[in-house]
């Protein structure tokens, strides 16, 4: 028997639970996922401590061991599947219920003053949810005013359950936002349970419609399986769709979620080559780098000189600069000449003028005049500018190349407008920056985002 309480108690300290629930923007099946396992561990430690029969009924139909283990569509199909007793599958939940019982329930969920128990029972409808009640449990969420989350997860849980009856609900609301929202969420889950009917359904639908919904049905297909997930992506890549390439990475985020950087980084290897794996290892090297620089660094050196590499090295670069530049800065230097060795010196110095501006600009003075010098200019001009665009600008004008020059004194013209509009402009008269360039820098607008 999994043991709960230790690690839920501090779920329970302080409300906790709610507050991870509420400041962690999560898609729908993790989110799912967080109030399944809250849910459980409340109704474990309720059986325990007050042997609440509704709570031990919630953790009989979630099925104990089984239930952690398997991810929340699966969760959801098997239950849907399985008509025995109280055993792990759905028909226990679905009693709970009896006449009128989803209605107590959705009480609870939308007006116990309790969170936990909100939390709690809101987890038991989607339990026991079925092609039979869902338009019921839709219209208890419509009287007690769900959230926008809440909504979410019970169309992902209705796809689970009934694919066709959950679109064919979600295509007819009128408002577009909400009725997009919940295609792409029911769809999610129909994915997940039924990936072969939900690539067809999709596949019928215009090519315009298709687009818009092509990321949810990749996002249901990697919670079910990766590999139809890959597959499916690929083909669109052989198809000539230029999103398959990045709906790779959204794959990669659930091999992530699901597996570790370590072995992502594994299945990331394996794919063919070409712009979707570049697409997954620039999302494996984020994961990766965080859980271990130097061994990330090493992993992503294989991939430095291919054409699908250059936003690996790039991102461990960044990364890594965002903790010790410079020893991002020192690997960087080993590696052959590269686009993803330029690119991950621009982002680096940026990083490290923003840590130590006084040690990465003694880099500069020191590195050899050239292409890369250039390139790791432009980055410490791009953070720099903001802090003191004076500086920036006599930084940018040693830049060698006359395209990365003219690029790097038009930002930090910029910069300087948008801080000291009259010197800037006075600047300006003997910039050298052409009349197309002086516009941009004077009509920067005000509210740019650094």
């Amino acid at each position: 028997m999994l043991r709960v309480i230790p690690w839920f108690s501090w779920f329970l300290s302080g409300n906790r639970f709610l507050v991870f629930i509420m400041s962690h923007r999560l898609t729908p099946h993790a989110v799912w996922f967080t109030v399944a396992i809250g849910a459980y561990g409340l109704g474990k430690w309720s059986v325990q401590s007050q042997s609440d029969p509704a709570a031990e009924v919630m953790v009989q139909a979630q099925g104990v061991e089984s239930g952690l283990e398997a991810s929340p569509s699966a969760l959801l199909v098997r239950q849907a599947s399985e008509e025995s007793d109280l055993d792990g599958s759905v028909a226990g939940a679905k009693r709970t219920f009896g006449q009128g019982g989803i209605e107590t329930i959705a009480k609870e969920a939308f007006s116990d003053p309790n969170p936990l128990k909100r939390e709690l029972a809101f987890a038991r409808l989607l339990e026991g949810l079925t092609p039979e009640n869902a338009e019921e449990i839709r219209e208890q969420l419509r009287d007690g005013s769900a959230s926008g989350d809440q909504w979410r997860l019970f169309q992902y849980a209705w796809g689970s359950v009934d694919g066709p009856g959950a679109l064919s609900k979600a295509t007819e609301i009128e408002r577009k936002d909400w009725r997009e929202g919940a295609v792409s969420t029911a769809l999610s889950g129909w994915a997940s349970a039924d990936p072969s009917k939900a690539i067809d359904w999709l596949g019928e639908m215009d090519e315009g419609e298709r687009g818009r919904y092509q990321d949810d049905l990749v996002n249901g297909l990697a919670d079910s399986d990766i590999g139809l997930a890959s597959d499916y992506v690929l083909k669109m890549v052989e198809a000539g769709d230029r999103r398959g390439a990045e709906l790779m990475g959204t794959v990669a985020g659930e091999q992530l979620r699901k597996s570790g950087a370590i072995v992502a980084a594994s299945w990331a290897e394996k794919l063919p080559n070409g712009a979707a794996k570049g697409s997954a290892l620039d999302r494996v090297a984020n994961a990766y780098v965080e859980k271990d620089p130097a061994s990330a660094a090493a992993w992503a050196e294989q991939f430095a000189t291919a054409d699908y590499g250059a936003r690996v090295i790039e991102e461990v670069g960044d990364e890594w600069a965002e903790r010790d530049p410079a020893s991002a800065v020192s690997w960087l230097e080993s590696l052959d000449d590269s686009a993803g060795k330029r690119e991950g010196f621009e982002s680096a110095l940026g990083e490290w003028v923003r840590k130590d501006p006084t040690a990465a600009s003694q880099y500069l003075v020191e590195m050899p005049q050239g292409e890369l010098k250039d390139t790791a200019i432009n980055g410490f001009v791009s953070r720099l500018a903001w802090e003191d665009p004076q500086s920036a600008i006599t930084w940018a004008g040693t830049i060698q190349q006359a395209e990365t020059r003219m690029e790097a004194l038009t930002r930090a013209g910029q910069a300087y407008f948008r801080r000291d509009r009259e010197g800037a402009t006075e600047w300006l008269q003997t910039s050298g920056l052409s009349e197309q360039a002086q516009k941009k820098v004077t009509e920067v607008r005000r509210d740019r985002r650094r």
